[in-house]
């Protein structure tokens, strides 16, 4: 390169890095299921080099790790790859078997720091042995600082001092058992040769130099030049090293990272600033309908480890209810602004009190604002929106116990809020001490409240797994059967309008076979009609032979009505209450009423570890059963609710066939001649699954079900012109609709000739090996259609490589740009939540010199389970 050129980086070929596999010899099974992976050696090419008067602004630098450079760095720093909870799950040094505790952020911080320290110590036990093992160069970090204080002790007793050093760089952070971690810093001058990271970036540092010495005419035409893009960072490679050597302005923005999981500091607006430009947070919240948002005021840290174990909660919730959103960013009090709250706005906060009962400092500028707004709105109506505060109290310090929350509920009331579910629950630390416990004492009431106010809106989003509503609702407290009795109104509402009677018409491949992947399961829907790309709930209700044994333990006969007193709603019969209202296979919510059956002890443990149908039994088989109608009423309300499970619909109606006598190869019963419908699901097995595992593999077929079918969304893609360019990346379970929409779009394909349409899908799909030979059918017929301009299949790999991984390949991510670009084209994607967030991810990359996913608008369609 001749001085006065224009640097250049240029990207080293994947294949000459070169992955070393960290392995643990004592826990090999569970490294392996974490799966790290690091590059054998650094390697530096951007340093500066300062040697005989002369400064080289590319220097390169290669040598070897010490351990303790990825195992308590690279691996574990917790903005970086933060390994070290999953290697404390995996070996188990977390007691999830604690009341309270469901992983390290429930311990308490003495706990939470010996558990990492434990993880450290056998991460970088781990890297040294795997290199070692690989057999490449690695220096530990015990003898490489004794060697060091070695020499640095005959170089000062020969030279009268000692050598430049910053131990904080030579030792990894791991205390006394580091000798030279006790010697604190040497005199820290620069000698030369120096090898040294720049100040500033040598690049800009350049283009600022050359710029100055230029005229305003070439200045000019400088600004204009095309320069070669900026090589892309190949997704999941550590091996690689990016370059950013471009002229144009728009290349002096911050490039963005694949999957960077967004936290309170990469987000610069967190005020929700209600304007065209608004932030992060409120881009996120915003919902037509119902959305909530979780905020937290604290001087410490237990206000926001609730507040975030809510926001979880909050999002299992969602995955029901489409018109329900929850933000994916919590913060502080005082990031909420008056303006962010709307109608139909769910605010949720977690107060602590500190001092005499005060506000904490990050919670008084919203008490001042709520100050200001009350004054604007004397003579203007009040924004509507609904609330709930959790107070973190403790109730041994009476005089102030939860002041700052009663404070911070007064002054909401005053700016339009409405109470939800009580408006304040007063928490209290010296029964709930942790934070598990502590939500769980306060989701009893907030949970069904939640769900009866979205109950409003009939509309369910997508979500092809176990749904995880009622998580929480097993907690012990004395008002449980008030909730119960709200839980059982809202499904007698439901079944009277809208669930419809459907049956298991057929599984493939069958499930009793030893099959590994997703199962086509077919439903018999009756003459009802369904729209296509939209979701069917599933309520697997209990079977009539489980349904009689319950009845028999209770004494009661099923045309008998349970005494619910459910104001307006008839008392459902004992064998409808036990087949469709309650979950006969999970353990009960309460065990209040044991203590009535008899003076004799009842071993607690015994049945709240049993599903409550053999706790049923096991109290009859001990003569305790059947008791009163009062008693009988109080363990039916202690019986868990029943959850639907939510799937998307993978079938066209205009592909599937009504079915006059069509003979199940299950039972040779032929069915009514009538225009009866079927509909396909995609059911990955989940263990313990109510539908997905328990139901499917003890149910005989055909077996009945109750269903709703409910719109989506994805609905949108359907009034698109087959000629609309549309890429699809869908995994697993996710391909239900797009199996629906190729279906839709090959029975439209043969009403019209083969030169009236043109390919307009490119799919990436990324599927378990098992489950390739369930879709190829569909794909084939896709392609013989003249459907699909391009397919990509990735299945399951030891090599870690997923569907989104592709979308940056070489000559892909041009491609695509073109598509999105220039033709127009539709994105949908129907996957994991975090195979959305990487492929959301891959295309901020992709279109990193447009306006990115935020440009698309409507061409943007996200689905995720």
């Amino acid at each position: 390169m001749a001085d006065n050129d224009v640097p250049a980086m240029i990207e080293i070929p994947t294949e000459l890095g070169r992955l070393v596999e960290i392995r643990h010899p004592r826990y090999n099974v569970e490294f392996d299921e974490l799966d790290l992976k690091w590059v054998a050696f650094p390697a530096l090419t951007r340093h500066g080099f300062d040697i005989g008067g002369v400064q080289y602004t590319a220097a390169p630098f290669i040598g070897w790790f010490m351990d303790a450079e990825i195992g308590v760095r690279d691996l574990a720093d917790s903005f970086r790859y933060n390994a070290l909870p999953d290697i404390a799950r995996v070996l188990g040094l977390i007691d999830t078997k604690r009341e309270g505790i469901e992983g390290l952020e429930d311990l308490p911080e003495y706990e939470q720091l010996s558990v990492l320290s434990r993880s450290q110590q056998e991460l970088t036990y781990a890297v040294q042995w795997s290199y070692q093992q690989a057999k490449v160069s690695i220096s530990d970090t015990l003898t490489a600082s004794m060697k060091w204080c070695r020499y640095d002790d005959a170089f000062k007793a020969e030279n009268g001092f000692r050598l430049p050093a910053d131990p904080y760089w030579l030792a990894p952070p791991q205390g006394s058992i580091v000798p030279l971690w006790h010697r604190g810093g040497a005199p820290n001058y620069q000698p030369k040769p120096l090898i040294c990271r720049h100040v500033q970036d040598p690049l800009k540092a350049w283009e600022r130099e050359k710029l100055n010495t230029t005229t305003t005419a070439k200045l000019l035409h400088l600004f204009d030049i095309e320069t070669p893009k900026r090589p892309m960072l190949p997704g999941k490679s550590s091996s690689s090293y990016s370059v950013a050597p471009t002229l144009r302005k728009s290349d002096e923005r911050p490039s963005r990272r694949l999957a960077e999981r967004p936290t309170l500091q990469t987000i610069s607006a967190l005020r929700m600033q209600a304007s065209p430009e608004r932030s992060a947070l409120s881009r996120n919240c915003q919902s037509p309908t119902q959305s909530v948002v979780v905020f937290f005021c604290s001087a410490g840290t237990f206000a926001e480890k609730v507040a975030r174990k809510l926001n979880d909660r909050l999002k299992d919730l969602a995955r029901d209810v489409v018109k329900f959103s929850v933000c994916s960013v919590i913060g502080p009090l005082d990031q909420l602004q008056a303006s962010a709250i709307h109608p139909g706005t769910i605010v949720l906060l977690v107060i602590s009190s500190t001092g005499q009962g005060e506000v904490p400092t990050n919670g008084s500028r919203f008490i001042a604002m709520c100050d200001k707004e009350t004054d604007k709105r004397l003579n203007t109506p009040q924004t509507s929106f609904r609330y709930a505060i959790y107070g973190n109290g403790d109730s041994r310090y009476a005089a102030t116990y939860n002041g700052a929350a009663a404070l911070v509920d007064q002054r909401i009331r005053q700016i339009g809020g409405q109470a939800l579910a009580g408006g304040l629950y007063q928490g209290d630390t010296a029964v709930h001490t942790t934070a598990l416990q502590a939500l769980n004492s306060w989701w009893t009431k907030l949970g069904p409240a939640l769900q009866n106010l979205a109950s409003d809106s009939p509309e369910l989003k997508r979500a092809n797994s176990e749904d995880n509503i009622g998580k929480g609702l097993t907690t012990r407290v004395s008002d449980y059967q008030t909730g119960a009795i709200s839980q059982h109104r809202l499904r007698s509402e439901q079944l009277r309008i809208d669930y419809h009677e459907a049956k298991v018409a057929s599984i493939n491949p069958s499930y009793r076979e030893q099959h590994q992947g997703t199962y086509i399961t077919t439903l018999d829907i009756g003459p009802r009609r369904y729209k296509d790309m939209g979701c069917i709930q599933v309520l697997p209700i209990n079977s009539p032979i489980k349904v009689r044994r319950a009845l028999r333990t209770l004494g009661m006969s099923g045309s008998t009505k349970v005494c619910l007193n459910i104001p307006g709603i008839d008392n459902p019969p004992y064998s409808t209450f036990l087949a469709e209202y309650i979950d006969l296979e999970v353990s009960f919510r309460n065990l209040e009423w044991l203590q009535t059956l008899s003076a004799k002890t009842i071993s607690g443990e015994t049945i709240k570890s049993l599903p409550c149908l053999e706790g049923l039994e096991h109290l009859f088989s001990l003569g305790l059963l059947p008791v009163g109608v009062a008693t009988t009423t109080s363990i039916c309300l202690a019986l868990p609710l029943l959850h639907p499970r939510t799937y998307s619909i993978a079938s066209s109606l205009s592909r599937t066939p009504s079915t006059a006598a069509q003979v199940s190869r299950h039972s040779s019963k032929v069915m009514p001649f009538a225009a009866r419908q079927q509909l396909d699901i995609l059911v990955k097995p989940i263990p313990d699954g109510r539908f997905s595992h328990t139901f499917l593999s003890s149910s005989p077929v055909p077996a009945n079900v109750r269903y709703r079918v409910l719109p989506s969304s994805a609905a949108s893609l359907l009034d698109l012109p087959p000629e609309t360019p549309l890429i699809v990346i869908a995994t697993g379970a996710g391909f239900a609709p797009v199996r629906c929409l190729l279906q839709r779009r090959i029975a439209a394909s043969r009403s019209q000739s083969r030169d009236s349409h043109r390919a307009s899908i490119s799919l990436f799909l990324g599927l378990k090996p098992a489950d390739v030979h369930l879709f190829s059918g569909t794909l084939n017929e896709a392609a013989a259609a003249g459907l699909l301009e391009s397919l990509c299949l990735v299945s399951s790999n030891v090599e870690g490589v997923r569907v989104y991984d592709r979308l940056l390949e070489e000559g892909m991510k041009e491609r695509i740009r073109e598509m999105v670009v220039e033709k127009g084209a539709w994105v949908f994607v129907c996957t994991s939540i975090d195979a959305a967030r990487c492929t959301r991810g891959a295309f901020e990359e992709v279109l990193r010199d447009d306006d990115g996913v935020e440009g698309m608008g409507e061409r943007w369609v996200e689905e995720v389970y």
